[in-house]
């Protein structure tokens, strides 16, 4: 099942990347999975030359720390990758 795919491209700023990320994250701890199962955030795929990924990564860590508690408790788990030259 996939409940959302979205993309952050354009160069976007630490805060329009964490206010996007709270979104995402907000829709995904409301409740947990109904068999239990785990819930699998993917952050992936290549970026353009001109994004800052230090700071696009750093919104998403403030929206993380914000989401951590919800994040657990609804069994969250986390899978990176990432490509591009910055």
């Amino acid at each position: 099942e996939l409940a959302n795919s979205g993309e952050y491209s354009g160069n976007p700023t630490r805060t329009e990347t964490r206010e996007y990320v709270k979104t995402v994250l907000d829709l995904m701890t409301r409740n947990k999975h109904p068999s239990g199962k785990p819930k699998i955030l993917l952050i992936g795929g290549a970026i353009a030359n001109f994004t800052d990924v230090a700071k696009t990564f750093d919104g998403i860590i403030d929206a993380f720390k914000e989401y951590a508690e919800k994040m657990r408790q609804v069994g969250v788990r986390i899978y990176v990758r990432r490509g591009g030259p910055n």
